[in-house]
């Protein structure tokens, strides 16, 4: 299926990556940029516009995540015209978006998040794109793919397909997993196994469950919706309680609700469940358990 291109620039416009399994985060995310944000923005999930995407025919040049690729659609999406944000959906804004919507491009077609000595490798998850200059086709770019002009590391953590790329946009606006006050534009929860929505031990938890209160409390995202994302196995068991009981800290929930989240599987965990049997992810979880209510005998956080 064709998608139709986003022409309107009544505000900014913003691209996430995502499937289904990510509606809850991609939400919060939605609800976090819409919170602090002083301009209209038009927020839309990717896979939304139901495009199809090529698969590449050597397993390595592959997507790591059903949604990789669903970055290199913006543009057209886009209509080939004006400018759009990308980012991914396991993030959280804190101030307001027009930090990256109002930056002048000054020659590039791409800007991304200043590079930093010692970082992990690239990982233009952040991006602000000049769609005018981007003439991506993801027809073209898998058949590079094949045909050896690119390999999914060039694509993927170089992006050889833009050929101005600006790595002026301050690392705030993508902070791995850190936090701090005042200063932090943007939080990326980057370990897939602690990430707020699934685990109780991302030590910013409080942050997302808070903010998850707030479009609860508005009415931007509904009671029913997370009791359908923990039906769906998209999100934890955990999560309905802190939610009737108004509790931010994940530290806090009562040993039954602890138990609540052992049989959770994470959907990255029931893809790779052929490869590690179900009884050894339970028992995995339930050793998390047993040890964070050691842990409160013990007084340690």
């Amino acid at each position: 299926m064709n998608a139709e291109p986003i022409l309107t620039e009544s505000g900014a416009r913003i691209f996430i990556a995502a499937t289904p399994a990510e509606w809850l985060p991609m939400r919060v995310l939605e609800f976090s940029i819409r919170e602090t944000s002083s301009i209209p923005v038009e927020v839309s999930p990717i896979y939304s516009f139901e495009r199809s995407i090529p698969v590449p025919e050597a397993l390595e040049n592959r997507p790591r995540t059903p949604f990789s690729f669903q970055r290199f659609l913006i543009p057209e999406l886009c209509g080939f015209s004006g400018k759009a944000i990308y980012l991914d959906a396991d993030m959280q804004v804190f101030q307001n978006i027009t930090g990256l919507w109002d930056r002048p491009f000054s020659g590039s077609d791409l800007q991304t998040v200043e590079k930093a000595e010692g970082s992990r490798r690239p990982q233009f998850s952040v991006m602000l794109l000049d769609c005018s200059k981007l003439n991506w086709k993801i027809e073209e770019i898998v058949a590079d793919l094949d045909a050896g002009r690119l390999n999914y590391s060039s694509l993927m953590f170089e992006m050889r397909v833009a050929k101005n790329i600006s790595w002026t946009i301050p690392d705030t606006w993508n902070s791995l997993e850190h936090y701090e006050p005042g200063e932090t534009a943007l939080l990326h929860y980057t370990d897939m196994n602690t990430q707020p929505w699934v685990s109780i031990k991302n030590k910013n938890a409080s942050l997302w469950v808070s903010c998850l209160r707030r479009a609860v409390e508005s009415g931007f995202i509904s009671r029913s919706d997370i009791e359908r994302e923990i039906d769906a196995g998209n999100v934890r068991p955990s999560l309905l309680y802190q939610i009737d009981n108004g509790l931010d800290d994940s530290w806090a929930l009562p040993a039954k609700q602890l138990l609540s989240d052992v049989k959770f599987l994470p959907p990255y965990n029931r893809i790779l469940k052929s490869k590690r049997p179900i009884l050894y992810v339970y028992a995995r979880q339930l050793l998390s358990v047993l040890m964070l209510s050691g842990q409160r005998l013990l007084g340690k956080p």
